[in-house]
């Protein structure tokens, strides 16, 4: 096997041995998964380009959404998209990725700098990159595999996942997490109304309220403004990135005021094309009984690939 020939020989014998125990396989471009643990803070600096995993854990962000998409498309035939996109956003949460990280064990594997101070979500944003590194290394068929086996089967509870409340103010501010804009809360005032006093809360989202809430409680308030801003302003901006085939980070979008004074339009600013894209997931074979997984995806072992 190429994966074992290289382990052999190379100088990370225990980055090789760490794949081979979380994912099940030894690497073939292990450059690729060094770089995947590169936190920014430990950029490798040469010249202008700085070396990190950040372009890995965006390649792996899509990855991972798509091979959850699928095995839920297989898992649930008779649920309809609203269910799925929810169970998709609770499966690939900041919160979801970052238990998954810490059971695999990837942060002892992490390079940062630790004067640099705490960081949010490195763990998650590791197994992003991770995965990343996987499919530039094996392919997609391969990666997705690696996703049902090792990620899903192993570590996910799918039943608790179903169970867990998802409310817009866990949405607003994991989907703020992913694209790294600062939200908080801001109590604008209180009201009196027939002798009840009420809360009014704006979420603000990169201090720019994007939504607003009254109720009794402050709680309740922020409920009420996250629904709205996210409804508003956050599932406009993801159809939109939807229909490109890729993100554009939030902090590139040129912001417009229209004349009327309702809240600002966004104009994605123009990117070019990916270089690499995510193939489609595999067909559903008419042979796979309608209301469960394919037994090829949970096979026990991920089989190693043979030289050429």
């Amino acid at each position: 096997m190429l994966g074992f020939a290289a382990y052999c020989i190379s100088k990370d014998k225990k980055l090789y041995r760490a794949m081979k125990n979380i994912l099940g396989f030894y690497p073939g471009n292990i450059f690729l998964y060094r770089l995947a643990f590169m936190h920014r803070s430990a950029s490798r600096v040469n010249g202008s380009l700085r070396s990190n995993n950040e372009r890995l854990e965006y390649l792996g962000d899509s990855v991972i959404s798509t091979a959850v998409a699928h095995y839920l498309f297989k898992r649930y035939p008779n649920k309809d998209e609203g269910f799925l996109t929810e169970m998709r956003s609770k499966m690939v949460s900041r919160a979801t990725l970052n238990k998954v990280a810490a059971k695999m064990g990837l942060h002892e594997l992490l390079h940062i700098d630790s004067k640099s101070g705490g960081y949010k979500s490195v763990d998650g944003n590791a197994l992003e990159a991770l995965m990343g590194a996987v499919f530039l290394d094996k392919g997609y068929r391969f990666t997705e595999k690696i996703i049902f086996r090792r990620l899903i089967a192993i570590h996910i509870d799918m039943d608790e996942i179903e169970k867990r409340d998802w409310n817009y103010k866990s949405k607003l501010i994991d989907w703020g997490q992913k694209e790294r804009c600062k939200i908080h809360f801001q109590v604008l005032g209180t009201l009196n109304q027939k002798g009840k006093r009420l809360y009014k809360v704006a979420a603000m989202v990169n201090e720019e309220s994007w939504g607003e809430g009254i109720d009794q409680s402050i709680k309740a308030a922020e409920q009420i403004a996250s629904e709205n801003a996210y409804k508003k302003r956050v599932i406009p901006y993801i159809e939109k990135q939807s229909k490109k085939g890729y993100r554009v980070p939030l902090a590139d979008a040129e912001t417009v005021q229209p004349a009327d004074g309702p809240a600002p339009e966004t104009r994605q600013a123009q990117v070019p094309d990916p270089i690499v894209s995510v193939p489609e997931p595999a067909p559903v074979h008419d042979a796979a009984p309608a209301n469960t997984i394919s037994a090829s995806l949970f096979a026990p072992e991920v089989p190693e690939q043979k030289a050429e």
